[in-house]
């Protein structure tokens, strides 16, 4: 007992020598009584000591900036980012931990919780009276069959807060189901400081931040649906009615050189409440790469947030080089 007492404090010692700032973390090796003694030599010691972090791959393909001393612009957004797609590295950042509501940005989760079921989105669907909700605009007469593929792209053109409910009802959860099943797809994508109380983003409790937003918009435009319906600056269809619907997208930001050569709007959605302020998150490319996520956070005006986004976009694009840009780093 008493040597194996002195071979955990010559254990100890040695350790302290090495480690001297770390000395809580050794105590409690030590004094474990299944921890096994190791003897360190000196070559391990040494090498240990002399270790480096191996440099990631992906740092070598992050943009570069050209300007060093344009550090941003001015914007009305009360929390702000731009992130590199491919990479993720952050290009500018505003308050991007404040914790904030999101509106109708939400949906962009609802969408992607839908869809995981696999529906067929070209089955007739219909608004029921349950799914009506105050707020915003409802787009489709209820009982007028249309698809689900309608309902989707009301609710993620339109920002529709009753063509989302349909959705939620579709998905056959209750919606206190289906919205623990967002808070949990929510988790799994690394949204780590981020929560849903409702799917349409009428609760000013469905809060989030910023990079969290980030990983919301990046993971949800992988999938077709999504993406395809957030591109669109108008959708059209008719239902069994006869009725023509013709629904403008929220978001304004399709319609300026954004999405005109060399850039394009990928994707994206806008989100609006008073706790809120106005919101919009936007992935944006330049020459078919160079992606770019910027997502702005109350935002004083409906147009302010539009502003906000194509400066942030065009500061980014101006100050940061890629590395495939010829004749650049």
């Amino acid at each position: 007992m008493i040597l194996r007492l002195l071979s955990q404090l010559i254990l100890a010692t040695t350790l302290l020598q090495v480690y001297p700032t770390d000395a809580g973390m050794v105590e409690r090796y030590a004094t474990l009584p299944s921890a096994e003694v190791r003897q360190i030599g000196a070559e391990q010691i040494f090498s240990l000591m002399n270790r480096t972090l191996p440099v990631a791959l992906i740092a070598d393909r992050s943009p570069k900036k050209i300007e060093p001393n344009s550090i941003g612009v001015v914007t009305s957004a009360r929390s702000a980012i731009v992130v590199d797609r491919s990479t993720g590295a952050v290009l500018y950042e505003k308050n991007s931990t404040e914790p904030r509501s999101i509106g109708s940005i939400t949906k962009l989760m609802t969408a992607f919780v839908f869809l995981k079921g696999n529906p067929n989105l070209d089955v007739a669907a219909a608004l029921e009276g349950e799914d009506v909700r105050t707020g915003g605009m409802q787009h489709i007469s209820v009982g007028d069959m249309v698809t689900v593929r309608n309902l989707l792209q009301s609710s993620l053109v339109g920002s529709d807060n009753s063509a989302t409910a349909a959705l939620v009802r579709l998905s056959g959860m209750s919606q206190g189901d289906f919205v623990a099943r967002m808070n949990e797809v929510a988790a799994e994508i690394g949204m780590t400081s981020t929560t849903f109380l409702d799917p349409t983003g009428l609760s000013s409790d469905n809060r989030s931040v910023a990079p969290d937003v980030v990983r919301l918009i990046d993971e949800t435009l992988k999938v077709d649906a999504i993406r395809e319906a957030t591109q669109l600056q108008v959708t059209t269809f008719t239902g069994t009615s006869g009725r023509v619907y013709s629904i403008a997208s929220t978001d304004e930001l399709l319609g300026t050189y954004l999405n005109q050569t060399p850039y394009k709007i990928v994707g994206g959605k806008t989100g609006f409440l008073p706790e809120a302020g106005y919101c919009l998150g936007s992935l944006i490319s330049e020459n078919n790469g160079h992606e770019i996520i910027v997502v702005v956070l109350g935002s004083e005006t409906k147009d302010g947030r539009f502003q906000d986004v194509k400066a942030l976009a065009a500061w980014a694009y101006k100050v940061f080089d890629w590395p495939d840009e010829e004749g650049k780093i």
